[in-house]
């Protein structure tokens, strides 16, 4: 006797019949695992939450502006980077303004600090993209897809580096609301029927999709994706014949599509989305699109040959072309990088880490159930494999909803392509890979689901793969957890008072600075550091560059790091710098020790294909000295020879002859907690090795040439040492970071006049005491990287701290900062206590303390008026203390660098040497008094139309094709007459 259920069996397409436990668990246990699985990893990513401070540098920064979206909304303004005059906010606005939103939520419901719920943040976003990535596996293929992407990405590595509390970056965010725009666009365009789930998915991707667009300045990654996704179906529905279905599709997407881009473009001009210029490409694309659409839908009426694929597709192909080559012409070879992809087209860009190519090493790691097994990686690829499959078969079937394989496929490959280009992709990869995952193992159980077997036999297998691939996110999670907390405690044995990203020695240094510099304060370090230094949390105080500002200017700071004397010498009071911190710590790798090969190369003290390592630390065991000739012993019967060898400890200096190695040694003393010496050695190769860096990093004294450490540290003199906090608590103190103040101008040596003969009494290390009564003095003055002009040189005299003598005793005074020659001076030196030598010249005052705008709109304090322009100035200048005669200007800037061996960056030989010029000023107005703090001010100026091209131009006919403009500014500065102590003694 035959049953219905044998009957429907029977019938073709028919699916068997399941167990309705089994489906009940299907559609309703299922999502209540997901849930859990979001609360797990939501677990696992908050380990890390009870961080004083940040573990991303850029977190430190994405604080200031989430602080400010609080108050603000949209912020405006930030003051604290590249200084004297601050940057506009830009970027990543939505992602602010979403953090604020969140707070204000959280606070009302939970009274959650604002640092609490910048903190939950991330792993809240992290367990929505394990439900997203659910909603959309179910979407694309089954509930069991869904499943297994969830249960993947709770704990991938991937997913975590960027969702995890204390790495606060756009990314995740982005994943978060791009995944589910993509899942309420599913859902809507599933729906034939206008419904209430049709209705809110289409409201559910209109409001989700400016959020995607704004909270990450990689979201063009999105936009691509669906249009890339929308004509790939419309091409495949016209090439198939399908023309109602490519109707209905056009019908049904395109205006949806549009809507979101032209809604997006609008909160551009409102500044949530960052991505302007993108979204007007992206406009012209989509319009692209739109006559494709129209040839397909209307071409035959004009005599088109559409009565085979192979003339539809001819069509479809000769439009692309035409297409291509249209937008080529307009962009020209900018075209490929609509994509957003972060290449390695400078110098810059070449020394950054996370811009490499991923190895398959690194994806195995990425991909992971454990620690390299790649497991994730293979599965995606089996998903790849059957959703290809699913496609071909929907050909055949001419399958309307073939939208979501392209979906899938076009999203997994576009984040492979990026991935190939640049590392930083990784975390993009995570979700169509875990979707993909998802669904290599969601075809298994469906395989069982519609296997022409009995219910208890299907389950029996159902059960067998639950069991096997059970293990996935149990392991995974638990090795994901672990490797959590290894992580953090390994921090807090770094910073155990502030655990965190940031060591000791740096919190400490900051801490320092916070409490001994005047708020207006600029440091100089290298740029990794930046946002530390601009954070409320510590220093706060201006940085000269950061991880996301002046990029230009970390050309000049490498220069400055990498070389000595003259070609050392940059102008650092152009920033207005203050202080400047070296962090040389052979025992932590974090510190500048590991990157000074992108330092010495990016300042021009290296060439590209010279990738000798800068840095070596040695064990004082492994240093043997035989017959005043110092040796290293590498291991394994290796020995290298020093070209020279600086023993700090005892004093010496010992050079190599014959066969040597590239690299100067240094011996360096480090204190025990009982005084003794703990010495170490540290190998730098020999073109760094006296390098301002190294010598303000070891405070080395020893001068190569006469007079050059003198020069130097009258320059900047050491106010501060911070320590590694590790070694201090094993008993060993290490120096690791050094605060320097700097001066432009400085005195390092002093002669008196006696019987005719220049006699010397002071220098900067060996120190000394002015003469008293009538003298005749030399005064050797170090520039640093800028000249004296016209300077006044006035004595003070001082008992206690009463002035009983000031006197100029030399005018119009100048240096040039290149060669420098003495000053000769006449002067009665009085009994006193306490003595000064100071300048008197002009030079910057003030930062920008507030946005500024031009003729009434919010303009680029880097980029105030355009040449050939001319408007109305307005902003608010903080000043130290009060000024008279204050000029207000616009300093024109220009950052460029020549290529000696030509602009190949990928040749071996290229290197580049950075410049630093002040192409002119522009009056704009002149201040009769300033007074200290804020100060609201206006004028008017106009820009000559050849400020750059006519100095461009001069500097072609001097280098011709090798020099390389890097930028322009044009910024405000506020020039008067400025004191600086050139000496100060008894």
């Amino acid at each position: 006797m035959k049953t219905d259920v044998k009957e429907k069996r029977k019938r073709k397409g028919s699916k068997p019949e399941l167990s309705k436990f089994y489906v009940y668990f299907r559609e309703y246990a299922i999502p209540l695992i997901v849930l859990l699985f979001a609360y797990v990893g939501y677990k696992i990513r908050a380990v890390t939450s009870s961080y004083k401070t940040f573990l991303d540098p850029d977190t430190f920064f994405h604080f200031e502006m989430y602080r400010q979206a609080i108050a603000h909304w949209i912020p405006k303004y930030y003051a604290y980077a590249e200084p004297p005059m601050g940057i506009k906010a830009g970027g990543y606005l939505g992602l602010y303004t979403m953090q604020a939103l969140f707070y204000k939520v959280t606070h009302a419901l939970f009274g959650w600090s604002e640092l609490h719920a910048f903190k939950v943040w991330p792993p809240f976003v992290g367990a929505m993209i394990v439900i997203a990535v659910f909603l959309v596996g179910r979407k694309l293929h089954s509930n069991w897809a869904g499943f297994w992407g969830a249960a993947l990405i709770m704990f991938m590595s991937a997913n975590i580096t960027k969702t995890m509390s204390g790495n606060n970056r756009g990314e995740g965010p982005f994943m978060m609301f791009f995944l589910f725009a993509v899942y309420f666009l599913l859902v809507y365009l599933d729906e034939k029927a206008w419904n209430w789930r049709k209705i809110g998915g289409l409201i559910g991707f209109l409001v989700l999709s400016p959020i995607y667009m704004g909270v990450w300045n990689g979201s063009q990654l999105g936009i691509m994706v669906l249009l890339t996704t929308a004509g790939l179906t419309m091409v495949a529905l016209f090439t198939l014949g399908e023309m109602e279905k490519l109707r209905r599709f056009v019908k049904e997407l395109y205006p949806v599509l549009g809507a979101s881009l032209i809604i997006g473009y609008v909160m551009a001009h409102l500044r949530f989305v960052g991505i302007g210029g993108f979204l007007v490409f992206a406009i012209e694309l989509y319009v692209a699109l739109g006559v494709l659409i129209a040839v397909m839908l209307y071409g035959k009426r004009f005599g088109l040959n559409y009565s085979d694929k192979k003339h539809r597709l001819g069509t479809v192909v000769g439009i692309l072309i035409l297409g291509f080559l249209a937008f080529y012409a307009y962009f020209g070879r900018d075209l490929l990088r609509f994509l957003g992809q972060a290449t390695r087209s400078t110098p810059l860009y070449q020394t950054v880490a996370e811009l490499q190519a991923a190895s398959l090493k690194q994806l195995a790691s990425f991909f992971s159930v454990k620690s390299k097994d790649g497991l994730i990686f293979v599965l995606s690829l089996g998903g790849l494999a059957v959703m290809i499959g699913r496609m071909l078969k929907k050909f055949t079937e001419r399958d309307y909803t073939v939208y979501k394989e392209f979906f899938i496929l076009t999203y997994y490959l576009a984040v492979m392509y990026l991935l190939h280009g640049a590392i930083r992709f990784t975390f993009q990869a995570s979700a169509p890979v875990a979707i993909l995952a998802g669904v290599a193992i969601g075809f298994a159980f469906v395989f069982v689901e519609n296997m022409k077997e009995k219910a208890s036999t299907k389950a029996l297998y159902a059960v067998f793969l639950i069991l096997l691939f059970l293990p996935l996110p149990y392991v995974g999670a638990s090795y994901a957890d672990s490797q959590q907390k290894n992580m953090m405690r390994a921090y807090s044995r770094i910073n155990p008072s502030m655990p965190g990203s940031v060591p000791e020695a740096w919190t400490d240094a900051l801490f320092w600075l916070r409490d001994h510099s005047s708020p207006y304060a600029t440091v100089l370090s290298w740029w990794d550091y930046g946002y530390w230094e601009e954070s409320s949390l510590l220093s706060h105080r201006r940085a000269v560059s950061d991880g996301g500002h002046a990029y230009d200017r970390r050309y000049i700071i490498a220069k400055f790091f990498s070389h000595s004397d003259n070609a050392g010498e940059v102008d650092l009071e152009a920033w207005e710098d203050k202080y400047v911190i070296t962090f040389l710590d052979p025992f932590d790798g974090q510190s500048d020790f590991g990157k000074f090969n992108a330092i010495a190369y990016l300042g021009g003290a290296i060439s590209h294909g010279e990738g000798t390592a800068m840095f070596g630390y040695v064990p004082y065991t492994s240093i043997i000295i035989q017959n005043n000739t110092v040796y290293v012993n590498l291991g394994n019967n290796q020995y290298i020879k020093p070209v020279m060898t600086i023993d700090m400890v005892n004093g010496k200096v010992y050079k190599a002859t014959g066969t040597t190695a590239p690299y100067v040694l240094y011996v360096v003393p480090y204190r025990t907690a009982n005084n003794k010496i703990y010495p170490i050695g540290i190998l730098a190769y020999k073109k760094i090795a006296f390098s301002n860096y190294v010598r303000l990093a070891l405070h080395l004294t020893f001068s190569v040439k006469e007079w050059d450490a003198q020069k130097l540290f009258a320059n900047f003199k050491l106010v501060y040492t911070g320590y590694n906090g590790y070694l201090r608590r094993e008993g060993v103190y290490d120096p690791a970071v050094m605060v320097y103040e700097f001066t432009p101008f400085a005195i390092y040596r002093m002669d008196f006049l006696q019987n005719g003969t220049w006699e010397p009494f002071y220098s900067t290390t060996g120190g000394g005491k002015l003469p008293t009564g009538n003298q005749t003095l030399r005064l050797w003055i170090s520039a640093f990287g800028r000249d004296v002009k016209n300077g006044t040189i006035i004595f003070e005299a001082y008992n206690g701290t009463k002035l009983i003598e000031r006197k100029v005793v030399a005018r119009n005074v100048y240096i040039n900062h290149l060669n420098e020659t003495p000053v000769e001076i006449h002067l009665y030196v009085p009994k006193a206590t306490k003595y000064r030598f100071l300048l008197i010249q002009d030079g910057p005052v003030g930062v920008t303390n507030g946005p500024v705008y031009v003729n009434g709109k919010l303009a680029n304090p880097s980029w105030v008026i355009a040449p050939g322009q001319s408007g109305t100035i307005k902003l608010t200048e903080a000043f130290d203390k009060s000024y008279t005669n204050v000029e207000f200007t616009l300093r024109g800037m220009l950052y460029y660098y020549v290529a000696p061996n030509g602009t190949d960056i990928y040749k071996p030989n290229f290197y580049l040497e950075p410049h630093m010029d002040i192409v002119g000023y522009i009056p704009v107005e002149t201040l009769k008094s300033v007074k200290k703090g804020d100060n609201v001010i206006t004028g008017r100026a106009s820009v000559p139309a050849d400020l750059f091209t006519k100095y461009i131009n001069e500097l072609k006919k001097k280098y011709g094709d090798k020099v390389v403009i890097v930028s322009e500014r044009i910024e405000p500065i506020f020039i008067t007459e400025k004191t600086y102590v050139l000496w100060e003694g008894s």
